[in-house]
């Protein structure tokens, strides 16, 4: 099961439909959620699922999740997405304002262990949804 933050377009759902079983994707800014729709209907990928919500609060009705992955720099690692991690999960996220750094989180049977890699650059992750 994973999860994605900013579905955007729709085109990462689609290459994780091919990578895992379950897709849900979250999208905080309503026109790009109906052309994620649009495209995803045309390629039939039914084990994907698209909701209109803030991805900083993650989905915590469908929780728990294998990954998550966020398309979009937080300025912290959101503790709610933390907690929807499922046990052996890993969460990948850009960290930081400038410079920004991709951060994998994985939940270990003795908690959360942090590794942090190159600098990125991506949109900020905003609260709310429009």
């Amino acid at each position: 099961r994973t999860l994605e933050i900013g579905a955007g377009c729709g085109y990462q759902a689609a290459v994780l439909a091919m990578l895992t079983r379950e897709v849900f994707a979250v999208e905080r800014l309503a026109p790009l959620l109906a052309r994620a729709r649009d495209h995803l209907r045309q390629l039939k990928l039914s084990q994907i699922r698209l909701k209109h919500a803030d991805g900083m609060g993650g989905l915590p009705e469908a929780a728990p999740f294998d990954t998550i992955i966020v398309a979009a720099a937080a300025a912290g690692i959101p503790q709610r997405l933390r907690d929807q991690l499922a046990p052996g999960g890993r969460l990948m996220i850009p960290v930081g304002t400038d410079p920004q750094v991709l951060c994998l989180v994985e939940r270990g049977p003795q908690g959360f262990v942090e590794s942090r890699y190159d600098a990125v650059r991506f949109v900020p992750l905003l609260p709310g949804v429009e």
